[in-house]
């Protein structure tokens, strides 16, 4: 069984609501509409995707096309320590992302430590594999965070760095009974115009602990 990981595409930072609700920008639907007509996403069986708005854009506008069924998951959702609340302060929000990831700061607003979120992320994992165990390719849309986190259970990468190379979408194939990447994020789908992926911090806009 295949898994194809898909980073959700980009988002629209809106401050006035919580991080979860966020949505797709519009550079991020026409994204994700490329991003549909790629042949491992029309060789999908059915996608599982986060209930975060932004990741459930992502799964309709990928879907839609090719007549893909969809399932929803909040195991499949972002690290809640980057999701809790919105971060003004940049340099706040740096120091926070770098301790996270190197280890000297366990949560951010009282959200997940990494083992708890690659326990949930991972458990959610075998239980969709459990349910379409006749399936030969499951679409799992999520976020850049969980993503990195679970990738590093593989893949020999520095985490603070990946997550901020991470697109918006990205994609990789993970092959589940070998538990091995057969392919990695970055190398199936050419970056768009803007890439390399800007971390939210430049603009002075971001999520409170890592990337949306």
């Amino acid at each position: 069984m295949e898994i194809l990981f898909v980073r959700h595409s980009k988002t629209k930072v809106n401050p006035q609501i919580p991080i979860p609700q966020w949505g797709l920008s519009a550079e991020g639907i026409q994204l994700a509409q490329k991003l549909s007509a790629h042949n491992v996403i029309k060789a999908l069986d059915v996608i599982y995707t986060s209930l975060q708005t932004k990741a459930l854009e992502t799964a309709l506008v990928l879907a839609k096309p090719n007549a893909i069924s969809i399932k929803t998951h909040d195991g499949l959702t972002e690290v809640t320590s980057f999701t809790q609340s919105y971060e003004e302060d940049v340099e706040k929000y740096k120091k926070n992302v770098k301790e996270y990831y190197g280890g000297t700061l366990d949560r951010i607003n009282s959200g997940e430590t990494k083992q708890e979120a690659l326990d949930r992320f991972t458990r959610t994992l075998q239980t969709i594999v459990a349910t379409e165990r006749d399936k030969n390719s499951i679409g799992i849309v999520s976020h850049g965070n969980i993503l990195t986190l679970f990738s590093a259970l593989f893949k020999d990468i520095e985490c603070y760095e990946f997550h901020t190379k991470i697109e918006q979408p990205d994609i990789a194939v993970f092959d589940w009974e070998k538990q091995t990447f057969s392919s990695f994020f970055g190398e199936l789908i050419s970056p768009p115009p803007t890439s390399k992926y800007t971390p939210w911090f430049i603009n002075g806009v971001k999520p409170s602990g890592g990337t949306p």
